[in-house]
């Protein structure tokens, strides 16, 4: 992903039409400013949004609040899936419960 498209995903979710693609562009978000990315265009916020993602990509980014698997590792991906499949046959019992 260029950091064009990732600022074209970033102005779309932060929004809410559309979904965080990974945890680079929402953290680049966060840094440039939510509110900033909606309201910016392109050619604007060329030069600062491309030194945000240049940051972001090569990082260790922390789990996006509300989203925590995207960019997650496929393995964590199957093991939350399953988990909830579980929890659903099991009807009413609370997953805390089940320790």
């Amino acid at each position: 992903m260029t950091a064009e498209e990732a600022f074209d995903a970033a102005a779309l979710a932060a929004c809410g039409k559309g979904e965080w693609p990974s945890r680079a562009v929402f953290w680049s978000a966060v840094r440039f400013g939510m509110k900033a990315v909606e309201a910016a265009r392109w050619a604007d916020a060329e030069e600062r949004w491309s030194a945000l993602w240049r940051v972001a990509v090569a990082e260790h980014l922390p789990p996006i609040p509300e989203a925590p698997l995207v960019g997650a590792p496929s393995s964590m991906v199957r093991a939350e899936t399953h988990l909830g499949r579980m929890y659903q046959i099991m009807g009413s019992r609370r997953p805390d419960v089940l320790r």
